[in-house]
């Protein structure tokens, strides 16, 4: 019996491959590929709820944001019929709206999507947890007939002045089904890594690690949001199982968040779009300016082009052309259309309107970036112009070129108060002030370019509207 215990008790006795090993590696193994899967599905779950939250709270905001703008005018004028269409077409294009409501300064509702609450005073929920906070956009979880939504309140100013509150609120249908069709991916999938894991624990240790490392190193890469790379699964064996399971569920988690960066480029052209049309609305107060921000747009990526620039630059001096008048929407039309000399005070209001434009874009954070342009696109190459009195250099690049073509394309407009100068006479103005308000270089080549157009393309540009 000592011979038969012997080579059990000495450790030299057992082989490389002896069951004692491998139970050990494992004991070993199986313990750290199950934390590892755990941390892959903790580190997905909250990267993933997080977006999808973080998704509905931006979308929710930005539309209150859209409802803000589009009825400030409205409430103001007092316009039922305006107010009642807003909301009825707002809480028809987005599914997952439960109500819509816009109500005065004294709280009283004045337009909703369910016309018996018209003329009610608004009750606020008797349980609400707040949010967060969007520019000037709370959204807060409110419960109400037992349903649990989100409720976005964005103040409505007009020319500076507090004339109401737009709420909007969200069901949270949808982030609960994505939510659970993720959970249900990563349970299964997290359940065939584990069923893996356990036979592929019982390997080599040197062979093991090296896989869970480099599993281990996805996961980190994942969480980080880095580019994910494959994993090489060459072998047949469990850990290429493993490997080929996590590189799909990978694959399934980033083609989930292309879904999700792909519903915030709706959103984003969704919003473009708007302002779009808030731009040509602005254009169309003043029948002599109808247009004139495409136009503005047209003339500056023209002259872009000539300087060489890229499409994505070209995209971003569009937009900003566009954008550019965006601030005068919160111009009193009694200052925007008067045929006589302003007076002090209302060329204070109509030079505002730079600063303004810069407000409303600061509520949307993917059009920061025009922000600098927008607000500098009446600064003068001399340093005289508003309102931060930059010059030369100081002045983005984008607003210089949107100045040229804003100053053409007001000179060639007939105005009340004047007839439009021929193309000749406007370019002599603009070399005028070459050096002075606009820049010496880009003042020559935009002379250049308009003189090169052909003329049934100036034609076209001239009857061009939005």
């Amino acid at each position: 019996m000592e011979n038969m215990k012997t080579p059990s008790l000495n450790p030299r006795g057992r082989g490389r491959f002896s069951p004692g090993i491998r139970l050990k590696m494992f004991g070993f193994l199986l313990p750290l590929a199950f934390l590892l899967v755990l941390s892959v599905a903790w580190t997905v779950t909250e990267i993933t709820g997080s977006a999808l939250r973080k998704d509905l709270l931006q979308r929710g905001a930005a539309i209150s944001r859209v409802v803000t703008l589009s009825s400030g005018y409205l409430l103001l004028a007092n316009d039922q019929l305006g107010l009642d269409r807003l909301v009825s077409e707002t809480r028809e294009s987005v599914p997952d709206i439960a109500f819509v409501a816009i109500r005065d300064t004294t709280n009283k509702v004045v337009a909703h999507d369910r016309i018996g609450e018209r003329g009610k005073p608004f009750e606020p929920s008797a349980r609400m947890t707040p949010l967060g906070t969007f520019a000037d956009t709370h959204a807060d979880e409110v419960v109400r007939t037992g349903r649990t939504l989100i409720e976005f309140n964005t103040p409505i100013h007009f020319a500076g002045k507090l004339v109401g509150t737009a709420t909007l609120a969200l069901t949270t249908d949808s982030l609960a089904a994505a939510r659970r069709s993720i959970h249900r991916s990563i349970t299964v999938a997290a359940s065939v890594i584990l069923g893996v894991a356990c036979f592929g624990a019982l390997f080599l240790a040197s062979f093991v690690t090296t896989r869970v490392k480099r599993l281990h190193e996805g996961v980190l890469s994942l969480g980080k949001g880095e580019p994910f790379r494959p994993i090489p699964a060459a072998s047949s064996d469990e850990l290429g199982d493993l490997t080929r399971n996590f590189n799909r569920m990978a694959e399934e988690l980033l083609a989930q968040k292309a879904g999700l960066q792909a519903q915030a480029r709706q959103l984003e052209e969704a919003y473009l779009s708007m302002i779009r049309v808030i731009a040509a609305s602005l254009d169309a107060r003043d029948a002599y300016t109808l247009g004139h921000s495409n136009r503005v747009a047209k003339l500056s990526c023209e002259l872009g082009r000539r300087l060489g620039m890229n499409e994505e630059n070209l995209i971003d001096l569009e937009r900003a052309a566009i954008f550019h008048d965006l601030g005068k929407i919160q111009t009193p039309d009694d200052v925007l259309l008067k045929e006589e000399p302003l007076s002090r005070a209302e060329e204070e209001q109509m030079r505002s309107h730079p600063m303004d434009g810069t407000g409303i874009l600061w509520m949307a954070p993917f059009l920061h970036k025009y922000i600098p342009v927008v607000r500098a696109h009446h600064e003068w190459y001399n340093g005289e112009g508003y309102p931060d009195g930059k010059k030369g250099d100081e002045i983005p690049h984008h607003a210089q070129i949107i100045a040229l073509a804003d100053a053409f394309d007001a000179m060639t407009t007939d105005r009340p108060y004047r007839q439009a100068l021929g193309t000749e006479e406007a370019l002599d103005e603009i070399l005028r002030f070459r050096g002075t308000q606009f820049s010496p270089e880009l003042a020559d080549e935009f002379a250049k370019m308009i003189r090169d157009l052909p003329s049934t393309d100036m034609a076209k540009l001239k009857s061009m509207a939005l």
